[in-house]
């Protein structure tokens, strides 16, 4: 595999952004923030603060879901750009695994119940193709317990 990393860009991002939208609905649909969007995007290539494909994820994913770059579909797009990117970059049984797995996560992180530490920690086994271990599977439920659905949807916060 080529170590190359191919980065998303911002019409890469409109695109399935618009695909997401069309294909599950939404509410409200357009950009909140088209300055973060490319601040997220340009961030994530600056080996500095990111040197590896794992982190590069972790902050596309983590950014995306909590940063309200859009007028509904936050999660879905943090969700969806984040397979885009590992299939982008060959890693495709991680692709296949990531939806199926952070499905039920994304809400976490987007409560602010997940932190970018463990996000990243969950990165790193689903891009290895690795199950979670026994300590990770306790902190992400540690995690969770912190707030429930029904408290973060009456709370009106966007997907």
């Amino acid at each position: 595999m080529n170590d190359e990393i191919k980065y998303i860009t911002f019409d890469e991002v409109m695109i399935v952004y618009q695909k997401t939208i069309e294909k599950s609905g939404g509410g409200l649909e357009g950009i909140l923030d088209q300055g973060k969007i490319e601040s997220i995007i340009d961030f994530i290539q600056n080996d500095d603060y990111y040197p590896d494909f794992v982190s590069k994820l972790n902050y596309l994913v983590f950014r995306f879901c909590s940063g309200h770059c859009f007028q509904d579909g936050n999660k879905r797009i943090a969700l969806t750009l984040g397979v885009y990117f590992l299939h982008k970059n060959n890693h495709y049984w991680a692709a296949c695994q990531f939806m199926k797995r952070l499905e039920a996560i994304i809400y976490h992180i987007a409560a602010s119940h997940i932190d970018q530490e463990l996000s990243f920690r969950i990165m790193e086994c689903i891009v290895a193709c690795l199950d979670f271990d026994e300590e990770l599977k306790i902190d992400i439920a540690h995690a969770m317990e912190k707030g429930s659905i029904l408290e973060f949807e009456e709370g009106g916060e966007n997907e």
